[in-house]
Parts: C-alpha cells; structure tokens; sequence
C-alpha cells in the first residue's frame, strides 16, 4: 500500500474535538480510498501541515476529493490548498 505525504495549506489549528470529527468525516468520506490520516504540523509555520497515510486506491481518493461532498470536507476542516505530495510505493 502506497504511503502518501501531502503538503497543504490550512485555514486553522483545529481544536482535538474538531480533529476527531474531520477524523470521523474523512473515514466517511475518503475511507474506501486511504486510511485516517496522520497530521504533522510544521512548527514554523502553524498554517502548514503535513497529511501522511496509506492509500489504497489513489485515482479513487483524486476522484473522491474532487467531488463536491469530498471539497466540502475539506474546506469545513480548514484546508485551503496542496502545495505538494510525496508518494511511496
């Protein structure tokens, strides 16, 4: 299963009550594609943070993203833009 890091730019720092629901809602969302990511925050920059999961179908999880239900979700939870991914096979 591929590892995917991407480098995204965000609104805000969620609070750990809010990072538990986007948590819920990716799993919803974007669960058949890739696992509830991990997220790295940068310490320079508190508007910069790194998403890493496994992704089991990448093309799906594209696809998901770019619906309106997926870009919903991820402006809900504050995320503005990639900037840049990393992928591992």
């Amino acid at each position: 299963m591929p590892m995917l890091v991407s480098i995204a730019r965000v609104a805000d720092v969620p609070t750990p009550t809010k990072m538990q629901e986007f948590h819920d809602e990716h799993e919803r969302v974007l669960g058949a594609y890739a696992d509830v990511p991990k997220i790295l925050r940068d310490p320079n920059d508190p508007n910069q943070v790194a998403v890493v999961c496994d992704v089991r179908d990448l093309d799906g999880l594209r696809a998901a993203t770019r619906t309106p239900e997926g870009d919903a979700m991820m402006r809900k939870y504050g995320f503005i833009e990639q900037l840049s991914y990393f992928l591992e096979d």
